[in-house]
């Protein structure tokens, strides 16, 4: 059982896509296909569940991933414990990531890297979360902490760190929004929304209004997720974030998450960076750093 076999799987564990694992991992469908089919003969079971429409880890794929990461895991420590591995690696990195990125997940990760490379600097921008890929394209930083989008820009790579799932926030204070929100079925049409002014969260959004044939009374648009909260929280309107957002957010006490159903779509948070970059020794130690991390974030996230 090859190390890059067990990457490759975790990729795909985390992406349950056969199309975009062959395509960020730079391998043909048909060689990660044959990947999936020798590691299954070797363990002597079905580690997917495939139909023409979805992809799913089956139980023993599950126990499976957690030995991968593990194995990667102590695999990486080991390269790290040789004699003078990192010492002489150093210089500096520069990150982009919004503020609930730094509040949540991405101390742990940066934790790790600074203490497997001690000699490199750490340069961390915060800003809002649409920004991120922009500050890429605009060569102001080497690495962004982003909502991925399902097709990874053309010369970038990216590799997911977690899953959330966008959810509507409602104003827990009794006044119109929270009384139209409490309706069965909502008023859409009748509800104020307080848009994101653009991004993923904005595409999700319009999808699900335009599935719904609605056209939605708008009360503002908002670049920031904590922006956004203060105006649900104080009545204006529902918006849509990301729960991650919601669950770290001071304002989480004013307001609340709206169940709907067909519920929106999964975030995919990760890191991304140019291609070229990653030649870079600085860039390339971050990124392998990050590999098996982000399976455990993921798992962390979704339980």
């Amino acid at each position: 059982m090859e190390y890059d076999d067990l990457r490759l799987f975790l990729h795909l564990s985390r992406t349950l896509h056969f199309g975009r694992t062959s395509k960020e991992c730079h391998i043909s469908a048909s060689a990660l296909s044959r990947t999936v089919q020798r590691l299954e003969t070797e363990l002597d079971t079905p580690l997917f569940v495939r139909d023409r429409r979805s992809v799913e880890l089956t139980p023993s794929g599950e126990m499976f991933a957690s030995h991968a990461a593990e194995v990667l895991e102590r695999f990486s420590e080991f390269k790290k414990s040789l004699p003078h591995a990192h010492e002489q690696l150093s210089g500096t990195i520069t990150l982009f990531a919004s503020v609930t990125a730094c509040q949540s997940f991405l101390p742990g990760v940066l934790a790790r890297f600074r203490r497997d490379y001690p000699n490199i600097h750490i340069q961390l921008e915060t800003g809002h979360a649409v920004d991120a890929l922009g500050m890429l394209a605009r060569g102001a930083v080497d690495v962004s902490v982003a909502a991925l989008p399902a097709e990874t820009p053309r010369g970038l790579v990216s590799r997911v760190l977690l899953v959330t799932p966008l959810v509507f926030a409602v104003p827990v204070s009794d006044c119109e929004v929270s009384r139209l929100a409490a309706k069965k079925p909502i008023p859409w049409a009748e509800l104020p929304q307080v848009l994101p002014a653009a991004g993923i969260a904005r595409a999700a959004v319009e999808s699900f209004f335009r599935k719904r044939r609605v056209k939605p009374k708008v009360y503002g648009e908002v670049l920031g997720n904590e922006a956004l909260l203060s105006l649900v929280s104080l009545g204006c309107g529902v918006g849509v974030v990301p729960r991650l957002v919601y669950e770290k957010s001071p304002l989480r006490s004013e307001v609340r998450v709206l169940d709907v159903e067909p519920r929106l779509e999964e975030l995919r948070v990760g890191v991304c960076t140019e291609r070229q970059k990653l030649k870079q020794a600085v860039i390339r130690a971050f990124w392998d750093s990050v590999e098996a991390r982000g399976h455990t974030l993921e798992t962390d996230f979704a339980s």
